[in-house]
């Protein structure tokens, strides 16, 4: 080839944005194409007489190593990655196709770089990833952990914490927070702002840059999620944004869902309008101060209660009002127990109480007029006061019975003798 064909050659090599290199048995550049600026980050004249390897990223030296070697022996390597090091720190993906030529004993490699497309690959990898630990992993802070391991691979976090918004209540719950800790550094108007915002915002706070990801689900504001970073020149770009919002949303989602298995769970065993336990959680309280009371020879006690006039009163007032009687009812008889103790809404107007332990039928009695003396207080209902009062009959374990439906149909039984004798009395 002429000279003056020669050098349009290389210049139009030059004109191509892939990098061109020849190196030497001992892997030394002694031909880099100008499209090495473009990779490396050097001017091509400042390659010459480099080793190739002096630039690699030290974890890839051994991969390479072995295609050079492949190279050696088999004239030919094509679509090998690896990566290296630019001259401004930054670390650049590679795919080579490199060939071995006996003849002028040097290796000739095109380089391209695809650290953009490395990079779209491994988002999309940490998107599945993310999604997959939402949608998998049973536990709010496994959930969190996980994900925390996820985005410490595109964003260097010191700290990561998660907090719930609060809904009928002033504080807010910290959920899950990694080593360190950060969300205590966040005041409750930041919180708010971000919530209410739904914006992710990048904020000094203290000595730590932090970005603040609002938890938002069906539109409605769940928390927060902090992040405090490494880097305190770090700058929020479009890639990590799109990031962080997907994360945010799983997240979100993960907490709907569990809070709404929470609900499910609730409901199952507690009463919808009262909030006390219900049957089935009652069969599994007593079924325990059952076998506790055999094994360590204790009492325990069941007071069995019907509500006097509920009914009268739920006539004249309406469903409402009966309503809130029930309600008020069950916390005044909650307000008479210890937290020990179980207060049960059997139905209706029917409560049951399980003393968990009691020295004879005396303690029993001293709490069932307790809770007869307050059930009697005036009940207001809009302009009105409601008198209600109780019938309680009392079952002692072992003297009424040693098995639960023998201490509740005693209980039952006498709980209707109080009734004939004239309501609002203890039996």
């Amino acid at each position: 080839m002429d000279k003056p064909l020669l050098d349009s050659f290389s210049e139009y090599v030059d004109l191509l944005l892939d990098a061109i290199c020849a190196v030497d048995e001992d892997s030394r550049i002694i031909y880099i194409s100008n499209g090495a600026h473009r990779v490396f980050g050097y001017p091509a004249e400042e390659l010459i007489g480099k080793r190739m390897l002096d630039l690699l990223h030290p974890e890839d030296h051994d991969k390479t190593q072995q295609s050079i070697d492949s190279v050696m022996q088999d004239k030919h390597v094509l679509d090998f990655e690896n990566r290296y090091i630019r001259k401004d720190g930054q670390v650049v993906h590679l795919l080579w196709s490199t060939s071995w030529s006996d003849k002028h004993k040097m290796r000739l490699g095109v380089a391209r770089d695809i650290t953009r497309i490395k990079a779209a690959e491994e988002m999309q990898n940490s998107l599945i990833a993310i999604s997959d630990t939402a949608h998998r992993t049973n536990g709010i802070k496994q959930i969190c952990q996980q994900i925390l391991f996820h985005l410490d691979s595109h964003i260097s976090i010191a700290t990561f914490g998660v907090e719930v918004s609060p809904i009928n209540d002033s504080k807010w719950h910290t959920i899950f927070e990694s080593v360190g800790g950060c969300m205590h550094m966040l005041k409750n108007e930041v919180k708010l702002r971000i919530a209410s915002d739904n914006q992710i915002a990048l904020e000094k706070i203290d000595d730590k840059l932090m970005l603040l990801v609002p938890l938002v689900f069906d539109e409605e504001s769940h928390g927060i999620i902090g992040l405090a970073l490494m880097e305190q020149d770090y700058s929020l770009n479009e890639n990590d944004r799109a990031l962080l919002t997907f994360t945010a949303l799983q997240v979100a989602t993960a907490i709907e869902r569990h809070q709404r298995f929470e609900r499910l769970q609730h409901l199952a065993l507690y009463d919808a309008l009262t909030g006390l336990p219900n049957r089935e959680l009652f069969q599994d309280r007593v079924q325990r101060s059952l076998l506790r009371a055999k094994r360590e020879q204790n009492h325990f006690a069941l007071m069995y209660m019907d509500l006097d006039k509920f009914k009268e009163a739920n006539d004249t007032y309406g469903h409402a009002a009966g309503d809130q009687l029930l309600k008020e009812s069950a916390r005044r008889i909650s307000d008479c127990v210890r937290e020990t103790d179980t207060v049960v809404r059997f139905g209706g107007d029917e409560f049951v109480v399980l003393l968990d332990t009691v020295e004879n039928r005396k303690g029993a009695l001293g709490v069932a007029e307790k809770i007869r003396l307050s059930l009697s207080e005036p009940y207001e209902w809009q302009e009105h006061e409601i008198e209600l009062s109780v019938s309680i009959g009392i079952a002692l374990f072992p003297e009424q019975g040693e098995q639960i439906t023998q201490l509740i149909a005693a209980a039952d039984e006498a709980m209707y003798k109080a009734k004939k004798r004239g309501k609002n009395c203890i039996r």
